[in-house]
């Protein structure tokens, strides 16, 4: 019969994933020799070859980002391969962290020749990940060149 489900898949990102099952409740009475594990690239609808594993798990590393895809395993014995087993829903290629977005533009709310403070709002999506510090560049006026003026740690808006 075909590997048992549901099938597990982790560690998901940008180039690749971890995929895990559990093996047939019945082997057709020879012991399973390997598996093959097949990805669908939703974008072409061609399925092609992950590799065979000797267990019931193994490493995808040739995922291209931001595509999506699907899964599907089958056993192999001495009397064949069984039906598959699929993955139950799509996966999108992708880092679980990203970038954050921009914070909004600093409003300008005390200020002398010498000095100038600045206050902003948090960025809408902090890409995943808690916003770890700012860093705060200048220029002169007319000038094309931003220089660094200040880096704050944390998730301080002034």
């Amino acid at each position: 019969g075909p590997p048992e489900g549901p099938m597990d898949i982790t560690g998901i990102h940008k180039n690749g994933c971890k995929i895990a099952w559990k093996p047939p409740k019945d082997d057709g009475g020879c012991p399973i020799e390997h598996y093959i594990v097949e990805k669908y690239d939703t974008d072409t609808g061609i399925w092609s070859l992950v590799g065979t594993s000797p267990t019931c798990d193994i490493q995808c590393k040739d995922l291209e980002p931001g595509k999506e895809y699907e899964f599907r395993v089958r056993a192999v014995n001495s009397e064949g391969e069984s039906d598959n087993l699929k993955s139950l829903r799509p996966i999108i290629a992708k880092d679980p962290f990203t970038v954050p977005l921009p914070p909004s533009a600093p409003d300008v709310v005390d200020w002398s020749e010498a000095h100038m403070d600045l206050e902003w709002k948090e960025p809408i999506d902090d890409g995943g990940s808690p916003i770890t510090g700012y860093i705060i560049e200048m220029k002169v006026r007319h000038s094309s060149e931003w220089t660094v003026a200040q880096q704050i740690d944390g998730n301080r808006r002034k």
